[in-house]
């Protein structure tokens, strides 16, 4: 039996149905849970990424979705927001911040952090920002994006050699992102990726 190919979910209520994110993730979890699709992955995590919402309207977000991650039993990783006030009942996987955020963070932030959320991923475009933020106490990185894809249009994709260069350089896991869906997700992994994140073809689901 292989083993299954870890997928963080990443959303984007924009391409969703009415932009009705709930009824989006119900759905995927739904038919993942069924079998339905995703058989060759284990859903790892939801990156609730919606960058353009201010805090209390991505608060009232988390809200809504996070019921239904417990209720699949998945971990939810926030995005940018990391100064939320969140109330003691949420148990949320990680925080997911940008380069330029996490290394603007002091060390007193980073520690809070990683104590309210365990893990911190950072977004990295290169080998030099991803062994930078590996040093400065990043859990995981995701880095991108690797194939060619219609959020980056006209953007030259890295490609798996990108994959490759950082899984020789560091030690924590790798997210790759970009242009990945279930035909060329296994070369990503057997490139050295610990995991691949999706966002359209899901959130078109």
């Amino acid at each position: 039996m292989l083993d299954k190919i870890k997928l963080n979910i990443i959303s984007n209520r924009k391409l969703c149905e009415n932009e009705n994110l709930e009824k989006q993730i119900e759905k995927i979890f739904s038919a993942y849970e069924k079998k339905i699709i995703l058989k060759n992955f284990d859903i790892v995590a939801l990156t609730l990424r919606e960058k353009d919402l201010d805090k209390n309207e991505y608060l009232k977000l988390i809200e809504k979705i996070y019921p239904i991650c417990q209720k699949y039993k998945i971990n939810l990783i926030l995005h940018q927001n990391y100064d939320l006030n969140l109330d003691d009942k949420y148990n949320i996987g990680g925080i997911h911040l940008s380069y330029s955020i996490f290394k603007s963070l002091n060390e007193n932030i980073k520690t809070e952090l990683i104590k309210k959320y365990k893990r911190i991923g950072v977004s990295v475009h290169s080998l030099n920002e991803a062994k930078e933020v590996e040093s400065l106490g990043a859990s995981y990185v995701v880095a991108g994006h690797i194939f060619e894809t219609d959020c980056k249009k006209g953007l030259e994709p890295r490609g798996l050699k990108f994959v490759e260069d950082l899984s020789s350089a560091l030690t924590i896991p790798i997210f790759a992102i970009g242009g990945i869906d279930e035909k060329n997700s296994l070369s990503v992994i057997n490139n050295g990726a610990f995991s691949i994140c999706m966002m359209s073809t899901l959130m078109k689901y």
